[in-house]
């Protein structure tokens, strides 16, 4: 057996169906190994991230690893109750020939953002294009993030006169991904209330009128909540009508990114919270490291003991300098209800370091089957089911320009 074969069929790998193999490329690989690589590979991206460097990837032809379970409902009805994410590539590629004009007005806004006042201009201009009766408020207050946020632009719903409740803390945000200098990646994110206060909230009022904003404002957003299949599928997995809610736009740029995160709440898990994610690449590429919580808790149990062992030595230095650094890491690993705990934390808490270390633990990632490439027209799903059961996930932008993509949260639409 070849052993590319070998560590595509290993017994604990995780098989997405439908999505193309990725293992992790060293540069030390057995000349029969890397012939065969070159044979097989689609894509090769070299990754880093606020200047960490996280390794080389090579994305294979599906068809050359072991047959795995094929996409079906039931297939992903079983990734979807674990929490493993679910891969669907070219889930949205039919609407990108019709989305020609919203990618042009992204990549504009890419370049627009950062100015003053460039997002109130664009609230304004598509609220009034779209008929929308949303109303942008004068008012302002300071940033929860001065680093990074760029403009706060508030809005109400429709005004007196009309039935229903008045929502007053409707709200559009752009900001920047990170204060690394040479990171130059944008977000837009539409929400209401107290930001981390209500970014739980189940006032489905709210978050309906969210849903409408971004319609309106975010380029691509419509046209996503309207995709019949890409909708189709989420509610046949979540058992009832949903939400697409809460979106952000993304613009990932060279150095990019997101660390290892979830999308989880306390509240979340009881039938109201939020269900998941729903992540659409619309134009440039991403490379995700993805799985759920448990499978993660695995990794990092592995991962430690080959520093235990005296393996990668250089990586153990880093991350636990000492004997007893490294025996309460251990600790922590064999006691797995409170590894998952600690990795639910913002940041995943003590094991923060570990799991955004690259590119060994990134390596061991991808050649385990959590890592996936995401091109024009593909999107991502990411199950929740509460704090100790979520997909966690962690980003890289994998192309030399900025891509767009929009990130969707899932949740239930019960009738009024």
């Amino acid at each position: 057996m070849h052993l590319l074969d070998e560590l595509l069929g290993a017994p604990d790998r995780d098989h997405c169906p439908g999505s193309a193999p990725v293992v992790s490329v060293l540069g030390q690989e057995p000349a029969a190994f890397a012939r065969e690589l070159e044979r097989v590979q689609v894509a090769r991206v070299e990754l880093s991230r606020r200047g960490a460097w996280h390794g080389e990837f090579a994305v294979l032809d599906p068809g050359c690893a072991p047959r795995g379970p094929e996409p079906s409902p039931a297939a992903f009805a079983s990734r979807w109750l674990a929490a493993r994410p679910i891969v669907l590539p070219g889930s949205a590629r039919a609407l990108l020939p019709s989305l020609a004009d919203e990618l042009a007005l992204a990549d504009e806004l890419f370049l627009e953002l950062p100015e003053r006042g460039s997002l109130r201009a664009l609230a304004q201009r598509r609220l009034e294009s779209a008929g929308e009766s949303l109303e942008i408020l004068p008012r302002s207050q300071p940033f929860d993030d001065p680093e990074r946020d760029l403009e706060r632009v508030f809005l109400a719903s429709p005004p007196p006169g009309a039935r229903g409740r008045k929502v007053h803390d409707l709200w559009l945000k752009s900001g920047w991904l990170s204060t690394f200098e040479e990171d130059r990646s944008l977000r837009v994110r539409a929400s209401f209330g107290s930001e981390r206060e209500d970014d739980a909230s189940a006032d489905l009022l709210r978050h309906r009128l969210v849903a409408r904003l971004a319609d309106a404002v975010l380029p691509g957003a419509a046209a996503l909540a309207r995709h019949e299949p890409l909708r189709g599928l989420v509610e046949s997995l979540c058992g009832e009508a949903t939400l697409f809610t809460q979106a952000i736009s993304y613009w990932n740029a060279p150095e990019g990114g997101a660390l290892f995160h979830h999308d989880a709440f306390h509240e979340d898990g009881r039938g109201t919270g939020q269900l998941g994610v729903c992540y659409v690449q619309l134009s440039g590429t991403t490379f995700w490291l993805a799985l759920s919580t448990q499978d993660l808790g695995r990794r990092v149990q592995e991962f430690l003991e080959l520093l235990a062992a005296g393996e990668l030595d250089w990586v153990r230095a880093r991350l636990a300098p000492d004997a007893r650094s490294l025996r309460a890491l251990l600790d922590l690993a064999q006691d797995t209800a409170a590894l998952e705990r600690e990795l639910g934390l913002p940041g995943c808490g003590r094991l923060g370091a570990l799991v955004n270390h690259g590119p060994e633990f990134s390596a061991l990632l991808a050649d385990a089957g959590h890592a996936a490439l995401l091109e024009p027209g593909d999107a991502i799903l990411l199950p929740n089911h509460g704090l100790e059961c979520t997909a966690m996930h962690s980003v890289f932008c994998a192309g030399d320009e900025a891509g767009y993509s929009l990130s969707l949260a899932i949740r239930a639409d019960h009738a009024s």
